[in-house]
């Protein structure tokens, strides 16, 4: 299997099952479509260390906003999702000034520890979970290409509109 050629629900199926910590609490209100990504994520999920590395190594997720439903109402955000984020935000701050490669691995492996941080520690309902996941995966799929090659920092622009993307589908008080 081609893993660069992996769709984008399959990148969200994998990141969805990367730990069971992000849990749903409710369903959502509206139908906006995200509930059949959901609902084919949950189901072929794979389970435990081989879904993150898949997810981590493979997720094709790069320049592909989760799309802001019509008349979207920004969702609320939890505390392990605002500190999450803020950590994201600081580390990709850090590779502004044109680090040098040991800086640049340094910030993406902050990256997926605010990553971890967020799938250990979330919980909201399933509607607004698919999108984080899908923000996960492609700001995880930065995280990688930075790691295989730091001294190409194109996907730090990436990361950015992976950021710009959550700031437009959750109302966090830090964006």
């Amino acid at each position: 299997m081609n893993w660069k050629q992996i769709p984008l629900a399959a990148a969200l199926a994998l990141a969805l099952g990367l730990t069971a910590g992000c849990s749903q609490e409710a369903p959502p209100a509206a139908d906006t479509g995200t509930e059949a990504v959901a609902e084919t994520a949950h189901a072929d999920e794979p389970a435990g260390a081989d879904a993150h590395d898949a997810a981590h190594g493979h997720a094709e997720a790069l320049g592909v906003d989760f799309p802001v439903p019509a008349n979207h109402e920004p969702w609320a955000p939890d505390a392990p999702l605002i500190e999450g984020m803020s950590r994201v935000r600081a580390a990709i701050a850090g590779l502004e000034t044109g680090p040098d490669e040991a800086t640049v691995v340094a910030r993406a492996a902050d990256v997926d520890a605010a990553v971890e941080y967020m799938f250990a520690n979330c919980s909201l309902p399933t509607e607004p979970d698919v999108a984080l996941h899908a923000i996960l995966a492609r700001l995880m799929a930065g995280s990688e290409a930075l790691k295989d090659n730091p001294s190409d920092t194109a996907a730090v622009a990436d990361m950015h509109g992976a950021v710009a993307n959550y700031e437009q589908l959750f109302d966090d008080p830090n964006s």
